[in-house]
């Protein structure tokens, strides 16, 4: 999958990242928010000699749970939607 996406997060003062909700284009090219209810996992990873931020997020979307995996590019300050685990 990995899509760029439009992301609302909360930078804290010791330098965490907290993913609040994204947007994302449907099938039908509309813009749909996703509103993430608990981040399950979090961890810095590199690929291809980048820095990134790996999150595993819940969220609840047309009435049903999905894991979403995230990724935060250090580098470019970039949100990807990598895959939807379910």
């Amino acid at each position: 999958m990995n899509l760029e996406i439009e992301m609302i997060s909360v930078f804290a003062a010791d330098g965490s990242i907290t993913p609040l909700r994204f947007r994302i284009e449907n099938e039908a090219q509309e813009k749909e928010t996703v509103a993430i209810s608990k981040v399950v996992s979090e961890k810095p990873i590199q690929y291809a000699g980048i820095d990134a931020i790996h999150y595993l997020c819940k969220a609840v979307t047309g009435n049903r749970n999905r894991l979403y995996e995230l990724r935060y590019t250090i580098g470019t300050h970039r949100w990807t939607l990598f895959r939807v685990l379910y």
